[in-house]
C-alpha cells in the first residue's frame, strides 16, 4: 500500500470512517496520477478497475477526502475543479498559461513568509496559501509572435 493511501486509511479510521474498496481506489488513482485530475478523469481511471463504482460515489468520496484534508481542490482553467493529493507542505502555488493551460507548480519558498505575515496582521491561525498566477508561457508567446509576423504586409 502506498504511503499516501496508508496515511489516508489512518486518517479515515481515526475520524470514524472505513477504508472501503472504493475509497482505496480513489486514493490510489489520485496518488498514482502525480498530476491534477478532474472528476471525469478520476471516474475513468477508477471505473477501469471497477466499472460498478458510480459517479455519485466518486463525488461523495472526493468531498469526504477533501473534508479530511487528504486531497485539495485546485480551481485551474476549465469548468470543473481539479483534485490532487495533499502533500506535507500546506502551501500550494500554480502558474498557468492563459492560452494552452500549461500548469507549473511553483517553488514553495517563492512567497517567503507571507502566510506568517497574514497570521500576524489579521489574527488568523493555520493560514495556508493556494496561489494561482496566470500569464502567457514561452511556447504560446513564440506562437503568437510567429502568427503576428505572418500577418504583416510584405
Amino acid at each position: 500500500m502506498h504511503h499516501y493511501v496508508r496515511k489516508g486509511s489512518q486518517v479515515l479510521r481515526k475520524r470514524g470512517y472505513r477504508l472501503t474498496p472504493q475509497r482505496h481506489m480513489i486514493l490510489s488513482v489520485i496518488q498514482d496520477a502525480g498530476e491534477h485530475l478532474q472528476v471525469d478523469e478520476i471516474a475513468r481511471r477508477v471505473q477501469a478497475h471497477n466499472p460498478n463504482v458510480s459517479l455519485s460515489t466518486i463525488y461523495r468520496t472526493l468531498e469526504l477526502l477533501q473534508k479530511l484534508g487528504l486531497i485539495r481542490t485546485a480551481h485551474l482553467p476549465g469548468d470543473q475543479p481539479y483534485y490532487e493529493a495533499v502533500s506535507e507542505d500546506a502551501h500550494h502555488h500554480h502558474l498557468v498559461c492563459r492560452h494552452c493551460h500549461q500548469t507549473i507548480h511553483l517553488d514553495m519558498d517563492l512567497l517567503g513568509s507571507l502566510h506568517e505575515q497574514l497570521q500576524q496582521a489579521y489574527g488568523f491561525h493555520d493560514v495556508t496559501l493556494d496561489l494561482l498566477a496566470s500569464g502567457c508561457c514561452p511556447s504560446c508567446q513564440q506562437h503568437f509572435a510567429q502568427e503576428s509576423q505572418e500577418h504583416l504586409p510584405h
